[in-house]
């Protein structure tokens, strides 16, 4: 395999040690949530990018053929936002005291600057404004209020990762807000834990003047549906006018609170460089193919926050797949010789949700999980990874990988819906939410397409056979003997979702044809 990295910096000990880093990139983590994969990727396009040369823009800048050392970005952290909104529902035992005084005065300070006919007036209109951005929550769970993650329904919602240092600042007997400003820090990748970095470096790169060429070409040989000129050239408008879709009004009543933040003692942002990671240039087919399926759904007229749900589903796939292709890679394709559908080199075979695993198709989904996961598992073992000096991988090593690998792969699968059920043998499914999202994804916006065609690209996207004929061949990856009968109509249940979920016309004498609702934006 291809070891050339993007951008092509070094492989560092201390970012790079877990062989799971060097298998996929720097770097996919277990514990990221699905909505944080999509937020730090958009943190990402949407930030003020920068080399060593100096700022190079926004969104997906091109870059010289040259191009030495790392690239940074410069990404916002909306401190004073996340402590009105987030504050009243957070943890007690992380509330230090100089928070609850801040947020306090943060409050009243609002209060006073709206023009009001009387106190209660006021005390209603912050109230309400808090209970809106308190509603753009979503991650929090148990964690601290600035650890929040808002839904990155627009761009003023983008926020950087941001730590409290509570037992720090304890220690330090921190009495102002000024002292306790220092105890918050950036950069430990604890919950946007870099896989949206990831996703944003693997497109960037394929969308590079130097890799058009070369994409252009294994598109329009196996996958002549693509239009990738028109790809390269409205995806980051297509990405900007989704962020900006609702943002005049959130960033407006953002500004309210910020102006508030800025009265003695000020709540300073959070302003620093965050060092991208690397991902291997070898990913770029992968992501040429996420690509286009951004597009479709970024170029659709579906309101803001249904893109927001399918991009967020997007992207857990992307991730998924991408490990997948990287493993191939890394271990060598398990299926027979000839020509193959699916270049991908591995499958996910698919049954209905209600498909148990006594039935011969329930085996071989479950066979096929189990294959996954051997291939990821074989991947970070890979003789062929790069290596660090004065470094030897031990079964400890091998153990942190596996958390990051099949683990990363079996946990993030659950939390989507690809694999039930939470506990027990496990198999490949595709719930409704799943379904609405591969139609928004595999078909341009109106765009009608035959079952049989449609059941083609999810395994030529993606490896999720479905059909009798993608089963036939994912077979042949499974290397466990198993080859049950594969009757012809073993995707009807996807053919029912589909039209529970109102994405199929039915044809009397042909194919019914798989729709995508959504039209394209004018």
């Amino acid at each position: 395999m291809n070891t050339t990295r993007f951008p092509n910096i070094s492989i560092e000990k201390q970012t790079d040690s877990n062989p799971a880093v060097r298998a996929f990139g720097r770097r996919f983590y277990k514990d990221q949530t699905p909505l944080e994969y999509l937020a730090e990727f958009l943190l990402c396009f949407s930030s003020e990018k920068e080399s060593e040369a100096g700022e190079i823009g926004r969104g997906f800048p091109d870059l010289p053929e040259d191009l030495k050392g790392g690239l940074e970005y410069l990404p916002e952290s909306r401190l004073a936002v996340k402590l009105f909104s987030f504050f009243p529902s957070s943890k007690l035992e992380t509330r230090h005291k100089t928070h609850v005084e801040r947020f306090s005065q943060l409050v009243k300070d609002m209060q006073s600057n709206i023009e009001s006919d009387s106190g209660e007036g006021s005390e209603r209109a912050v109230r309400v404004l808090q209970q809106l951005f308190s509603g753009f929550v979503g991650v929090a769970g148990e964690r601290t209020w600035v650890t929040h993650s808002f839904i990155p329904a627009s761009n003023f919602l983008l926020a950087r990762e941001i730590d409290w240092r509570h037992t720090d600042a304890k220690g330090a007997n921190v009495e102002d807000w000024p002292a306790a400003e220092r105890h918050f820090s950036t950069g430990s990748h604890n919950f946007m834990a870099r896989g949206g970095e990831v996703l944003f470096l693997q497109l960037w790169h394929v969308l590079q003047e130097a890799r058009c060429g070369q994409a252009s070409q294994w598109l329009n040989d196996e996958y002549s549906y693509v239009d990738w000129a028109a790809v390269r050239g409205q995806l980051a408008d297509g990405l900007s006018d989704t962020l900006f879709a609702i943002d005049g009004p959130i960033s407006q009543l953002g500004a309210v609170i910020e102006h508030a933040a800025g009265e003695t003692p000020a709540i300073n942002e959070k302003l620093s460089h965050q060092a991208f990671g690397w991902v291997h240039t070898a990913s770029w087919r992968e992501a040429a193919l996420f690509a286009w399926e951004l597009s479709n759904v970024v170029l659709s007229n579906q309101d803001a926050l249904k893109k927001m749900r399918v991009l967020q589903d997007l992207c857990c796939l992307h991730v998924l797949r991408s490990v997948c292709f990287q493993s191939v890679r890394w271990v060598g394709e398990r299926s027979s010789g000839g020509k193959k559908q699916f270049e991908g080199g591995y499958s996910w075979v698919t049954v209905g949700p209600n498909a148990g695993v006594g039935t011969d198709l329930g085996k071989a989904s479950s066979a096929s999980v189990s294959a996954t996961e051997e291939l990821l598992y074989g991947a970070v073992r890979s003789t062929k990874l790069p290596t660090l000096s004065a470094q030897t991988d031990d079964d400890k090593s091998f153990r942190n990988a596996d958390a990051h690998g099949f683990k990363l792969f079996r946990s993030l699968g659950k939390q989507i819906g690809l694999i039930v059920p939470p506990k027990g043998p496990m198999r490949f499914t595709l719930p409704s939410s799943l379904v609405e999202t591969l139609v928004a994804v595999l078909l341009e916006p109106g765009e009608r397409l035959p079952f049989d065609e449609f059941l083609q690209r999810l395994y030529r996207h993606f490896g999720i056979a479905a059909g009798a004929t993608q089963i036939q061949e994912a077979l042949s990856t499974l290397g466990a003997g198993i080859r049950p009968a594969v009757p012809n109509d073993c995707a009807a249940w996807l053919e029912d979702e589909l039209k529970r979920g109102g994405f199929l016309i039915p044809l009397s004498d042909a194919t019914p044809l798989v729709k995508n609702p959504a039209k394209k934006k004018t």
